[in-house]
Order: structure tokens, then sequence, then C-alpha cells
């Protein structure tokens, strides 16, 4: 009764000051509130119509926090004269509809949010990829001018004589007092979507994951997410209640190393129970015993905890002692002496192996290792995280991951694994040197780099450059070693995918005129033969070297072609993808001319297993428990996760923005089975990032 009371008592005081008031101050009054909370809205909804084609239940969370943001914003307008009032809503209103539309051209270009992490990196950006900034603004114009609507607006309103009073202080309370209603009611509604894993409540809460902020909560809200991380980086490890248990199946596993000259066996390392070995008749050498001890080092977790006065490393001591490493397996050592060359592949997708038009790709990824379910995930960062997943075995949290490790201590590295043995570890990439600080970031892995300004020589000062003409220039520097250890980051398979607007594509039109797709596809596979005819020309000089034999070629992309829409991913795959999880379907290309027999590899894995597997293959010695991916060759559970941590096992599939389930199985899933790997997952993110802020390994091997 008393609440109803109050509620009376304040509608009697509101609707007494609107009639005291004449109708010139209400509307100099109200309409600036109006104005600004009404173009929040406006722009959550149409941003968000312009990104994701459709708006479901969830807007009304964008909406109800676009409310107290307007109110907070049009307090900011009434705090003094009407001509710096005017001033103030012109500023704040066109940096608004900037700020908007700067996301939806960034989304359609990288197909993630901006973040303000990315700030030091836009220079360069601009610079080097200013062609690609200026095709999305034209792709996007109709939808720029849509999200300016409310400036042009603004603009009428002042035509119309709107003047921005001085509010009274009365006034300006009610707005404050207003702005923290509409704000407890839109933290309310997040219990309206309960409270489970990348749920809105957990979202804002707990997870803050970039782009699901920006989904779920708003633009609005998502951008002070960012701001906050962005001001005050330093923040508290909390880790979730993940089980220990480890669900590994038990598996059948073949007693010896493939028989290597027999030419059309196949081993199939699968998801199921068991692993089936089909070889051609051939007589059965002796059993050699494998070791199947876990793959770790010397390392005393528990007395490192007991010793340590840092919190977040001491929780970070005592994570590692509880994680379950994975063992050494009848492949541990196989490729140990071998010489490995190791590629980060520009946008390179299955889409780009062709039979006939790109046949070295083709011959490499149906031979060696075949890993029929490989994801490589789109991170914040595109290139550079892509990189960095697949060189540190540790998941880019945020932004720059690699950049903010280019200080750190980073043990695991191959470039510093193959230094240890004596094998001097040499980087090439055939653009700038300094873009996104690869001249510090991948020193700091072990490597000598060299690229495009730095001691990298190319015939043609062309974009984007050529990836055969980087082999050129390179191989003579490593071929003769005793042994060596290469890493290549190509970039002739750089977006945009046009005849104009790629040099590699209209290098190679001549090839791919008679494929029966649009133009931009056609120019995907041309600028993509670039990359087949670079490694037919490696593959060459390291067989007249004499040492193809002993080398391995390990090739993954840093991303899926992702400047592209969806249709024409489908219109290269022949059919509509899935697009939560075979948009990131790819090819992971290991390979040796010495295999003689195919292994063929079901289990899911993705980018992050890459350095773990590698490692074991080479027989490297290194700490299982200390990377986010496993050995995918090892009987360890497959994982493959995605960025937005959507996972997939042998047992399903979650989609982690719908909170679906899908089972790959028949029989009933283990308690607690999908709850317990999402947990798993953000601990996975959560460790990754303190192991990166903390420096972590320097901790962890002290006399380094």
């Amino acid at each position: 009764m008393k609440c109803k009371e109050f509620i009376n008592k304040l509608y009697d005081k509101v609707r007494a000051y609107w009639d005291y008031i004449d109708k010139e101050r209400r509307d100099n009054l109200f309409i600036p509130v109006f104005f600004f909370v009404g173009t929040l809205i406006y722009l959550e909804c149409i941003s968000h119509l312009i990104i994701f084609n459709s708006i479901d239940s969830k807007i009304i969370l964008p909406i109800l926090f676009a409310l107290p943001t307007g109110l907070f914003l049009s307090i900011l307008i009434g705090i003094s004269s009407p001509k710096f009032n005017k001033t103030i809503t012109l500023f704040l209103t066109g940096l608004i509809c900037f700020y908007y539309g700067l996301q939806v051209t960034y989304y359609s270009l990288f197909k993630v949010f901006f973040s303000f992490q990315t700030l030091g990196m836009a220079g360069d950006a601009v610079s080097e990829f200013g062609s690609d900034i200026i095709a999305a603004i034209k792709d996007n114009l109709s939808e720029l001018i849509i999200v300016f609507m409310p400036f042009l607006i603004l603009f009428v309103l002042i035509e119309q004589g709107l003047e921005f009073i001085k509010r009274k202080h009365k006034e300006q309370g009610v707005l404050g007092a207003a702005t923290v209603f509409f704000h407890c009611i839109a933290l309310a509604a997040l219990l309206g979507f309960g409270k489970g894993d990348y749920s809105p409540y957990d979202i804002y809460h707990n997870t803050k994951v970039h782009d699901f902020s920006g989904e779920q909560l708003g633009i609005g809200t998502m951008t002070r997410f960012d701001l906050t991380k962005l001001i005050s980086p330093r923040q508290e490890m909390v880790l979730a209640n993940a089980p220990t248990i480890d669900w590994r199946v038990p598996t059948i596993i073949p007693t010896q190393i493939p028989i290597k000259d027999s030419k059309k066996s196949h081993v199939e390392i699968g998801t199921k129970p068991n692993v089936k070995v089909t070889v051609t008749p051939a007589p059965t050498p002796t059993p050699i015993p494998i070791d199947r001890s876990p793959n770790v080092m010397d390392i005393d977790f528990i007395s490192l905890a007991e010793n340590e006065k840092d919190d977040v490393i001491q929780a970070l001591h005592e994570y590692f002692a509880k994680e379950i490493p994975t063992n050494k397996n009848e492949y541990t050592g196989m490729f140990e002496g071998y010489n490995l060359i190791m590629i980060t592949a520009e946008g390179f997708a299955p889409y780009a192996v062709h039979k006939e038009l790109t046949p070295t790709l083709y011959k490499l990824r149906n031979e060696g290792f075949v890993f029929n379910n490989f994801y490589t995930a789109l991170w914040q960062t595109s290139t550079s995280d892509g990189e960095f997943v697949a060189m540190t075995g540790l998941i880019p949290v945020g932004t720059r991951s690699m950049y903010r490790s280019r200080n750190n201590y980073m043990p695991f590295s191959l470039g510093h694994q193959f230094n240890k043995l004596g094998i001097e570890s040499k980087a090439y990439h055939n653009h700038t040197y300094t873009y996104y600080q690869r001249d510090e970031t991948h020193t700091n892995l072990g490597y000598d780099f060299i690229a495009k300004g730095n001691g990298l020589q190319l015939k043609s000062d062309v974009w984007p450059e050529s990836d055969i003409e980087m082999m050129e220039d390179t191989v003579d520097r490593f071929v003769k070693d005793d042994q060596f250890h290469v890493y290549y980051l190509t970039v002739s398979g750089h977006m945009n995918y046009t005849f104009v607007g790629n040099s590699m594509s209209f290098k190679n039109r001549e090839l791919v005129k008679d494929l029966p797709y649009s133009s931009e596809g056609r120019a995907y596979i041309a600028c993509q033969i670039e990359l087949d005819r670079a490694l037919e020309y490696l593959i060459n000089r390291l067989d007249e070297a004499g040492v193809l034999d002993n080398t391995v070629i390990a090739l993954s992309a840093d991303h899926y072609p992702y400047g592209w829409e969806k249709e024409r991913l489908d219109e290269l795959a022949g059919y509509e993808i899935e697009p939560n999880f075979e948009t990131y379907k790819n090819n992971f290309i290991l390979w040796n001319r010495g295999m003689k027999e195919v292994v063929t590899v079901d289990k899911p894995c993705s980018s992050l297993d890459i350095l773990p597997t590698l490692s074991n293959l080479f027989g490297i010695e290194y700490d299982s428990r200390l990377l986010m991916g496993r050995d995918i060759l090892s009987d360890a559970p497959p994982l493959a996760i995605l960025s937005d941590r959507s996972f997939i096992t042998d047992k399903v599939m979650y989609n982690s923005g719908s909170g679906e389930v899908t089972k790959l199985i028949d029989e009933e899933l283990p308690k607690g089975y999908v709850k317990g790997i999402c947990n798993i997952i953000k601990n996975k993110f959560t460790i990754s990032d303190n192991i990166l802020r903390k420096d972590y390994y320097s901790y962890v091997f002290e006399n380094k």
C-alpha cells in the first residue's frame, strides 16, 4: 500500500511540474532527452539488423541498456548555456553515429566487432590495407547513411528552433534517478534469459566475451566493458568449477609403427573406441614396446605453489598440478632428426584445393597425415591471432595476444625448441616486416625473422606480394644446412578477392577463366594458385638438394576467407554450408614424402593442437599440461574449441550462442558432460590470458 501511495504522489508531482512549465520549456527540456534515448535505441536495433540480418527476442536487452545510457548522455547536454549544450549535442551525436558506423563496417570486413584494444595497430591497418577499408566503406555506404540518420534528424530539429537550455538541478536529478532506475530494470531483465553458460546474465557478470556482449547486450554495453578493460586491464583470476574427471575412452592402439613400404595402407584414427588399421600383407615385425608415459617435464607445481607469494601465479601452479597430461604414443619421435617447414597460409581454406589447378596442395592434403575434422577458428586479431594459436598452443584472449607476448618467455615455441637442439630457426614473410610488430614478436619466439623491408628481396612491388618470389629468395638460405626449421607466413591469398584488388588473382586469371564460379570465386582460387606454385617450387628445391625425404611440411590457415559473405563460401563448397561449425572447417597439411601410407585422423581437432602434435612427432621435450591444445595423435579425448567457445568433442557439438547441443553418439552422455566441458573451456581462456598477462612461463622455468 505504501509503495502504491509513493508512486501516486510521485506521479502527481511530475504531472504538476509538467503543467507548471510552459510548452516551449517542456520541448527544450524533454525533446533532447527523447532524442538521445531514441537515437541509441535506433542505432542498437538498426546495427543489429545490418550485422546479423535478423532481430530476435534478445534485442530487448540492447534496448533496455540503451535507455539509461541515453538518459545519462541527456544529463551532459543540459549542464551549461544553450550554445555550449548544442555544440556538445552535435559532437556526441556525430561521434555515436560514427562509432556505430565503424562497428557495422568493421564487422562486415572482419566478422568480429571492433575493440579499442586494437588501436595500437590502427596506423598499420590504414597504411597497409587502406584499399580494403575503402572497399568495405563503399560496400556498406547505404547502411552507413541509415546509421547516420539521427545526425541528420538533429539538424532538422535545430532548424525547427530547438534550443538546448540549461536544466535546473532538480531536473538533472530526476534524469539521474531515471538513469539508475532503468539500469536496474535492464539488470533485472538479464534474469529472464536464465543464468546458463553464455546467457546474457553470464556474459554481463562473468565471461564478458566481447562479440557476445555486442550481440546479446548491445554495442553500447560491449563498449563499456571494452573501455573498462582498456583503462583497468588488471583483474582477478576466477576459475569455473570444472571437473577433474578424464572422460577418456579406452582406445585400442596399434602396437607397431605403420609399415612404410606399403603403398596403399591407411591408418585411421577415429573418435570411436577403436583404431582401424588396414595394411597390405607383409611380414609382421617384432613388436617394439611403445612408451606411453605422460608427456611432462620435471616440474613440481605443488612446491612452486607453496613458495609463491603472487596469488595469480600460485593459482596457476595449483591449476597445472591438477591438469591431466597427454601420453606419448606410437608416433612419438617419428620425425626426430627431421627438418620442419611450418607454414601459415593466408586465407587458406579447403576450397583452394583443386586437383588440376592446385595439384601440389591436392597432393599434400591427401597424403601424409589426413585430418578430416580439423577446424581453424577466427579470432579477434585475425592473422596475428591465427599465428599465435598455432605457434604457442595458447588461446588468444581479447586482442593482440601475439604482440602482448613479445617480451614474455615462450619456451615451447618451435623456434626456441629447435634452437635448443643447435638448429637455427628462421622465419620469412613476404609483406612488411613491422606489420603486427612481427619484428618483435617472432624474434621473441626464437626466429631469425626476415620479411619485406629487412632483408627479403622480391622481384615485384605489388599487393599482395608473391609467395613464389618469397620461396625463390629464401630456399637457398637454409636448404644446405645440416638440419633446419623454417617458418613461413604467406600473403598471396589475402583479400580482397577480385581481379582488380588482388595482384595474384590478376596474375593467374587465365588459369581460372573457365571455372563455373562468380568473379570473386575465381579470383580466390587464382590467388591460391600462387601458394600452390610456391609449394611446388619449395618441394622441387628440397628434392634437388636431397633433403625432401627428411623434411616435414606442416601447413595450416590463419583463418578462413572471412572477407566474404557466406554465399561465396556456399558457392565454392557447392552446397549451403552449416554456419556455426562448418564455416571454420579447414585442412591441416602434415606431409612427409617418406611416409608410404596415409594416416587418417577423424578426431575433432583445431589449430590449438598443432604445437603439441608437432612437438610429440619431433620427439621434443615439452609439458603437455602447460599448453591449451592437445596432441591429436595421443589417446587424449578430442576437443576442438572455436573463438566463441563453441566446441566439438567425440560426443557432442555445442553451440555457445544458442546453447544447442548436437549429440554425435547414440549412448547417453556422462552426467554433467556439456557443463563440464564448458567450464573446462572457460578455464582455458582464463588460464591463457593469465599466462600471457603474468609471463607465467618465466616463473615455472626460473633458470631459463
